[in-house]
């Protein structure tokens, strides 16, 4: 059923997709749909759980063997270039990002993406971090946050498609945040 979601998704977008439409990628009945994810939104968020741990399991394989700093701005620049690379990641920042930012009182798709603040924490200690646990954890949130926001609107005075313009910001003004 994820499968057939993510395929949905990426064809028809969070706002055209419905259940019925994976059922039938998935070759299963609406019921059996339902039964897993009473609702859309249930169903997208178990679609992007899966999709942000394999962006952020590569993430880890491209921090692997770095030193912190360093980890940090080649996570930042290969992150930027993951959400265009990865098909559902690029069709919701780039004609869907309000999916992506939209804060529910009960769920939200941004609460499911800075949640991966553990994630790229772990990756920075494995790095070589050292500096305290508070610190490390608000210093990775804030540059999540900031990395989302050239996510969903990468357009301003930087050109955060150009690799070396992200390398270099992340070098000058995030890299230094980590010890």
């Amino acid at each position: 059923i994820l499968d057939a979601a993510q395929q949905v998704f990426e064809t028809y977008g969070a706002r055209r997709a419905n259940l019925e439409d994976v059922a039938r990628a998935a070759g299963v009945s609406k019921s059996t749909v339902y039964r897993a994810y009473q609702t859309k939104d249930q169903l997208l968020d178990a679609v992007l759980a899966r999709q942000l741990l394999d962006f952020f399991t590569q993430l880890d394989q491209v921090a692997s063997g770095l030193p912190p700093r360093e980890a940090v701005v080649e996570c930042f620049t290969s992150g930027l270039a993951l959400t265009r690379e990865i098909p559902l990641l690029a069709k919701l920042f780039e004609a869907e990002p309000e999916t992506i930012a939209r804060a529910d009182a009960d769920r939200s798709h941004n609460a499911l993406l800075l949640n991966s603040t553990d994630q790229a924490v772990k990756t920075l200690r494995r790095a070589g971090a050292t500096m305290p646990e508070p610190e490390l954890i608000t210093v990775t949130e804030l540059m999540l946050r900031l990395a989302y926001t050239y996510m969903i609107s990468p357009n301003g005075h930087l050109d955060m498609a150009d690799e070396q313009v992200a390398r270099d910001f992340a070098r000058t003004y995030l890299a230094p945040l980590v010890y």
